[in-house]
């Protein structure tokens, strides 16, 4: 019998009939799927068929109040460092998230993750799939591959996030900061943010997270960050300014000048007791270059 590669990926999630499946299957194509771990926020949800042969983890429903977030990502630090005490490396971010590995880099995605055991922590570089809906004007498909159909992207960031462990970390709410004290940015590996991917999903999601959210009492110190608040009008207004910005640029998606700037505003936050990089981000959408789009 061959030994499983030594590495586990996972996540948490509440009623994500679309993502989670598009998760599993693209994690299940580098590792057995009894390396995925999932966490499900409260029982009174399906788990999709994709899941069978997953861990899944069936937790009670996390209780909407003040500092919701902050504890969430607590107890995923907690997970991520009891994995680590069975696998060399843990992979955990959210489910509307992929790694995906530069083809012209490497040919061997595991291989680069495998290298947090000697790194630490990885960030990979983050991008968000916009969806262009002066371009791409069809429905999204759920059963057809998601870069099939979605063809630009833009630079944030806020996605470069420490999510690739060889070392436990503690992780600023939404896991978008931690207390590593190195920025190691793989000029191989990215990471894929698909909540903006298509209009009418996106507007689906977060009525569901505005409802969520109205369960949470009157606080000072609101449940979790801005963009689980968002109305619709923000949402749509959003997609519509990068139709305003003008058409998609070509690139190489190297984005070296980007991955400098990311890396030139590295600093310690005291108060929170972790390291943040530069903010990075704006309205421009690029090409997604043709040797990624079998990735997922």
């Amino acid at each position: 019998m061959v030994d499983p590669v030594p590495v586990a990926f996972a996540t948490m999630v509440r009623n994500e009939p679309i993502f989670l499946p598009i998760w599993i299957n693209h994690y299940a194509r580098l590792v057995p799927k009894s390396q995925l771990f999932i966490l499900f926020d409260g029982g009174d949800q399906d788990i999709p068929p994709e899941a069978e042969g997953c861990q899944a983890l069936v937790l009670p429903r996390g209780a909407i109040a003040a500092g919701w977030e902050r504890r969430r990502w607590s107890m995923l630090a907690d997970l991520a460092a009891m994995l680590l005490a069975r696998f060399d490396v843990v992979v955990l971010h959210d489910v509307d998230e992929l790694i995906v590995a530069d083809p012209q880099i490497t040919s061997d995605p595991l291989a680069t993750l495998l290298t947090a055991r000697e790194r630490g922590v990885i960030s990979p570089f983050g991008v968000e799939i916009i969806h262009r809906t002066d371009l791409e004007t069809s429905s999204f498909d759920p059963a057809r591959p998601v870069l099939d159909q979605r063809s630009h992207a833009r630079v944030n960031a806020s996605y470069s996030k420490p999510c690739i462990l060889g070392v436990p970390v503690r992780w600023s709410p939404g896991g978008h900061y931690a207390s590593h004290q190195t920025l190691d940015i793989d000029p191989a590996l990215y990471l894929f943010h698909l909540r903006f991917m298509d209009r009418d999903l996106l507007l689906e999601r977060q009525a569901s997270r505005n409802t969520f959210m109205g369960e949470a009492p009157e606080d000072d110190e609101a449940p979790a960050g801005n963009g689980w608040s968002r109305d619709q009008t923000e949402i749509i207004d959003f997609l519509d300014s990068f139709v305003a910005k003008g058409k998609p640029q070509t690139t190489d998606f190297r984005f070296d000048w980007q991955r400098e700037r990311i890396r030139s505003d590295w600093s310690f936050d005291a108060a929170e007791g972790i390291w943040r990089h530069g903010k990075l981000h704006n309205r421009k959408t690029y090409l997604i270059p043709e040797r990624f789009r079998s990735a997922f």
